[in-house]
């Protein structure tokens, strides 16, 4: 009696397995084609991410909009601790911002709030953030042109 059990639900499952074949073979070529298209969107995106970033790197700097600007506050101590957190002397602090060593000089040496010019401001606020190898490759690039 056991054997003939054994027969008929190795039968049942036979047949239900080649029942559902139809329906899932439908599910599996779908699946294995979104497999391929979500792949290929991968590489596309992979692609467009280095595009993107090999243009950023060559797009200048923005300059900050006026309310960033307005709201800096750049005091003479502030110039010196940006300075000396990033290693340079004057002369380099002041090629990077495109002003004289002379006037880095007094640019520390005065009291107050820092009334700055355009051009400086938005160049001491593009590297206010930025580390020490970062603006060793700016002021290479600058001693370049």
């Amino acid at each position: 009696m056991s054997n003939l059990s054994q027969i008929l639900k190795a039968e049942i499952i036979r047949i239900s397995r080649r029942e559902i074949k139809g329906p899932i073979s439908f599910l599996r070529s779908a699946n294995f084609a979104l497999k391929k298209t979500v792949a290929e969107l991968r590489k596309k995106v992979a692609a467009l991410e280095a595009e993107n970033k090999r243009f950023s790197e060559k797009m200048p700097e923005a300059a900050p909009s006026p309310d960033v600007a307005q709201k800096a506050r750049i005091t003479a101590n502030g110039i010196k601790i940006l300075r000396t957190k990033l290693g340079l002397s004057q002369s380099a602090f002041g090629t990077l911002l495109g002003i004289s060593s002379q006037a880095v000089l007094k640019m520390e040496k005065k009291s107050g709030r820092l009334k700055l010019r355009t051009a400086t401001l938005s160049n001491l606020l593009s590297i206010r953030g930025l580390g020490k190898r970062e603006v060793r490759r700016r002021l290479a690039e600058t001693k370049k042109k």
